[in-house]
């Protein structure tokens, strides 16, 4: 399994890519965490990425590139989360699995409206013990987790409606991109039941059932209910 999860942010990409990792054995690459670990060791990467992380602005596409290309060197199988988020990013991609003789066999969208996105990411919480993400109302932090809970600096109402229309302006055109390319699988309804989002998804990625190339993010979603 090689595939890419696309999504704007809140779209329960993570929590996904988590469970598919789970199912199916392929390495779960998620490129936010790994941004959020270079700037927490503060290494030269971290300190160059930091200023973008912060304003909710894209990481240039060259320090993505330069971040995700060993770890795909190293991964067999693995499912691609955060990444490519620039037609550039998606460009630079084919160019590493080319050069490694690697095929990307999926691409699967999760989507979900604007305004559900923006309550789920102001309800979001992080735990510092764990790492692991609640919600406020949804998913609240168990007795368990000691926490403190914070607040990411990427989850401010302002950062993320930043961050929405980056996505809309940069991410959306992928979908067009992926299409015409023969691997966009599906475009799912994030806001579905969690175990039937999964669901979906898999049994995209198993029977290769093609969504068209002039499929709308906006259309009616091609998503199991």
């Amino acid at each position: 399994m090689r595939i890419v999860l696309l999504g704007p942010q809140g779209a329960g990409k993570g929590t996904q890519a988590q469970r598919l990792s789970t199912l199916t054995g392929a390495q779960h690459i998620a490129t936010g965490d790994m941004v959020r670990s270079e700037i927490q060791a503060n290494t030269a990467l971290g300190r160059a990425i930091k200023g973008y992380n912060d304003r909710g602005a894209f990481v240039p596409d060259e320090l993505m590139v330069a971040m995700v290309q060993p770890v795909l060197q190293t991964a067999r199988n693995w499912i691609l989360d955060g990444f490519p988020r620039t037609v550039v990013q998606a460009r630079a991609l084919d160019t590493a699995l080319h050069e490694m003789g690697v095929t990307l066999e999926r691409v699967v969208i999760l989507h979900a409206p604007d305004d559900e996105l923006m309550v789920r990411l102001a309800g979001r919480r992080q735990s510092q013990a764990t790492g692991r993400i609640y919600h406020l109302l949804t998913n609240p932090p168990p007795k368990h987790d000691p926490g403190p809970f914070i607040q990411r600096v990427d989850d401010t109402p302002a950062t993320i409606r930043r961050r929405l229309a980056l996505y809309h302006a940069a991410t959306e055109p992928l979908q067009e991109y992926y299409a015409a390319r023969g691997l966009l699988m599906r475009v799912v309804d994030a806001c579905a039941p969690l175990a039937t989002v999964t669901e979906t998804i898999l049994h995209a990625v198993d029977d290769g059932c093609l969504s068209s190339p002039s499929t709308s993010l906006h259309a009616p979603l091609d998503a199991a209910r």
